[in-house]
């Protein structure tokens, strides 16, 4: 699902908060989100929900929202979690609009993506270390970045799928539809998205070879450096467990969440300058997905770590509410809430990611 930061939707539901005069919350998708009562929004009325992580333009309409930095992220009111910001349609150019519609282009929305700005700003300072002061300098400015690792990457293999889950609100009818669903649950990191893989090949004479590829979030990172995800590789000699897993198959591909120094703050305490930790979530191959009680058992003979497993016979419970309260808790890695959970059922190809409102809360401005 490609993900829209604004589109045109109905509300669903608004219900009083609590102590509140002035604000009541309302339901869009599977978002609760706190509006004016002045607004005058109705149930059934077609809005322009705008989604957290998203910065929009600094145009009048959006002035309010300076000292945010245009920034729409989670915030609670009375107690009251709010997950995004809704307009009336007003503020788009005349015309007919429909439920669903995408507006993200037409009202100038862009994405907050501090870890995709990372990804390119680790890349380069690690290629820049020990360079002359003036490269130290310009690696401040993002345009400096990008030229400078412009050489060492490239477009993101096409029969990979990158690790991107949609959130639980983006289905507001999964808890009915899926209701006889048996799930798999393990908790999410809040690390750096690391892929690798190995492609079986012919050279010249006729003789079996490999191609070992190593990727960041977005890029296949050409050549070996000192970033965290080549390191990662060496680390755990990722290349050669690829070896003795691949078999049969042309191509086989691990994929995981990186933590340690430099990496969203190094929540996780991964103590040592350049030292990561890196626990595997998914293991591909062409046909297959393998599912997480393999991995378990798998991986960490090579010595490599899985995500937390928590649950392997998880139903969803009645609404998306309460599945997002199930989200909540301390995570297994380290003394600090848990980000979240990834739900997935591998035979039906289902998964979705229920992020815990509460580390949004405490780390949001990171």
């Amino acid at each position: 699902m490609t993900r829209q930061l604004a589109s045109v939707q109905k509300i669903v539901d608004i219900q009083p908060i609590p102590g509140a005069d002035k604000i009541e919350v309302a339901t869009v998708l599977g978002w609760q989100v706190v509006i004016a009562k002045t607004d005058g929004f109705r149930i059934d009325d077609n809005v322009v929900y705008v989604e957290i992580d998203s910065i929009l333009p600094p145009k009048p309409e959006f002035g309010f929202l300076k000292e945010r930095k245009y920034r729409i992220k989670t915030i609670k009111l009375k107690k009251q979690t709010s997950q995004g910001i809704v307009f009336p349609l007003s503020i788009l150019p005349k015309g007919k609009y429909n439920e669903g519609d995408d507006v993200t282009e037409i009202i100038g929305a862009k994405k907050y993506d501090p870890a995709a700005d990372q990804e390119a700003k680790l890349m380069a300072e690690r290629q820049a270390r020990e360079k002359n002061k003036i490269a130290k300098f310009l690696m401040r400015y993002n345009w400096f970045r990008n030229l400078f690792a412009k050489n060492n990457r490239s477009t993101f293999p096409s029969f990979i799928k990158k690790t991107d889950e949609s959130r639980i609100q983006l289905f507001p009818n999964i808890c009915e539809d899926e209701k006889d669903t048996l799930f798999e649950i393990s908790e999410k990191l809040d690390g750096q998205s690391g892929t690798f893989f190995l492609v079986k090949s012919r050279n010249w004479f006729g003789k079996k070879t490999y191609k070992f590829g190593v990727c960041s979030r977005n890029f296949l990172l050409n050549k070996p450096d000192n970033s965290s995800y080549w390191t990662i590789a060496r680390q755990l000699n990722i290349e050669s467990v690829l070896r003795e897993l691949i078999k049969d198959a042309n191509w086989i591909c691990l994929q995981g969440e990186i933590l340690g120094t430099g990496i969203q703050g190094n929540k996780y305490k991964i103590d040592g300058y350049d030292f990561y930790d890196f626990y595997a979530f998914n293991l591909a191959l062409p046909d297959e997905q393998v599912d997480w009680e393999t991995m378990r058992y798998t991986l960490p003979t090579f010595g490599i770590k899985v995500v937390p497993y928590l649950d392997r016979y998880f139903r969803l419970k009645p609404t998306i509410q309460e599945n997002v309260g199930y989200a909540k808790g301390q995570s297994v890695v380290a003394d600090i809430k848990r980000e979240g959970v990834v739900v997935r059922n591998y035979v039906k190809n289902l998964s979705f990611k229920i992020v815990n409102p509460d580390f949004l809360l405490e780390y949001g401005d990171e």
